[in-house]
């Protein structure tokens, strides 16, 4: 027989767990991590899904940074075994570099995603939340090897339905922007219009 001695301990620390975490907040699911060591990012490019997080670990004890090409993000300088995390809620090639060294650089890369099919047209989605505090979002469409032309500009929408009257295959695109600096373009997703 267990003891309740034994198992108040546990139980306290399961409750405190789940205070932690308030109800209906989604925790960061988990993408990629990044070695900043010897003068490289490894891997340079990573590419992880909408709202996963990428983990920056630095094992040196010379002083590393992940530093946004646009101003995203900055981790601050670190070193000595320390991590900085950030989940990427929206589409986009986030291009970074380390402040401190830089001829250090890397990219993230988020692919919007689709939701349908090629008869009942398409829900495309680029971010998990709506834009805030000047996040804004551009997606392109282009048919076949064809010219891009806008879907969306400047929206702080998170997604919008796709479904032309031309069938054939078409190419997606979408990026991030805060004020006039933006992410570069994700990778395009195809999906199939009949």
């Amino acid at each position: 027989m267990i003891s309740r001695r034994l198992l108040a301990p546990a139980s306290a620390a399961a409750l405190a767990a789940a205070l932690l975490v308030p109800s209906g907040v989604a925790q960061a699911r988990a993408g990629a991590s990044v070695s900043v060591a010897d003068m490289t990012f490894t891997p340079a490019s990573v590419t992880v899904g909408l709202g996963e997080t990428v983990t920056w670990r630095f094992p040196d004890s010379m002083g590393h940074t992940t530093t946004s090409d646009a101003g995203f993000w900055d981790s601050g300088t670190k070193l000595n075994g320390a991590t900085y995390s950030r989940a990427f809620t929206s589409a986009g090639t986030f291009a970074y570099h380390c402040s401190i060294h830089p001829m250090m650089h890397g990219t993230v890369k988020v692919p919007l995603t689709s939701k349908g099919t090629a008869s009942k047209g398409y829900k495309l989605t680029w971010a998990t939340a709506k834009g805030a505090n000047g996040i804004t979002y551009e997606v392109q469409t282009r048919l076949g090897s064809g010219k891009w032309v806008s879907l969306k500009k400047g929206t702080t929408g998170t997604h919008a339905k796709f479904d032309p009257a031309k069938a054939g295959k078409y190419s997606v695109r979408a990026r991030t922007g805060k004020g006039s600096a933006k992410s570069g373009w994700s990778p395009s997703l195809t999906v199939t219009i009949s």
